[in-house]
């Protein structure tokens, strides 16, 4: 085998890790999360916690993560918005994110940069999201609903980063696998 092959058959092995702990994100934001009112707007720990997760991987595997995390996003049964938007959205992201912001840092990725990325990465995303879902029709809402609910996130990301950021750093390293570690 080619190390190129041997890494597409690592990053299966992969998988089953990654799904299932985006899965349990999502469950905690749905249950949890989603259910406290958060002083000036919501906060999306599902998507802080994937911009933490794909700024420390490799871009093929990124992309991997951004479609896997968009794909259960769009199964949300409070989402009103067309299917696969957050698939398009967080695909993209994780590209953008391990291709040209990763090589832009420094190899370790200090806390700060972390929070930085994390707070805006998910706030572009959530831009990004309003942006093609008004293209595509759907009604996204007045100026000042969408720059409060963008910074509410922004500062609700940053507060929290403390807590979600090295459990994104910790379940990362445990999903490599020892050749990738």
């Amino acid at each position: 085998r080619s190390p190129r092959q041997r890494n597409k058959a690592m990053e299966i092995n992969r998988l089953p890790k990654v799904l299932l702990i985006f899965l349990s994100l999502f469950l905690v934001q749905e249950v949890l999360i989603n259910q406290i009112n958060f002083l000036v707007a919501g906060f999306s720990l599902y998507l802080a916690f994937f911009m933490a997760w794909v700024i420390q991987d490799q871009r093929n595997s990124a992309v991997v993560t951004g479609f896997i995390a968009g794909l259960i996003l769009d199964l949300s049964p409070t989402l009103d918005a067309p299917f696969g938007l957050w698939t398009l959205v967080l695909t993209s992201m994780s590209y953008l994110l391990s291709s040209n912001v990763r090589a832009a840092l420094d190899a370790e990725l200090s806390p700060l940069v972390m929070l930085s990325v994390a707070v805006l990465a998910s706030s572009f995303a959530l831009a990004l999201f309003l942006l093609f879902g008004a293209i595509l029709g759907q009604e996204v809402g007045s100026a000042s609903y969408l720059f409060r609910s963008i910074s509410g996130n922004a500062l609700w990301s940053a507060l929290l980063s403390p807590l979600y950021i090295p459990l994104a750093m910790k379940l990362y390293k445990i999903t490599l696998t020892a050749r990738q570690r």
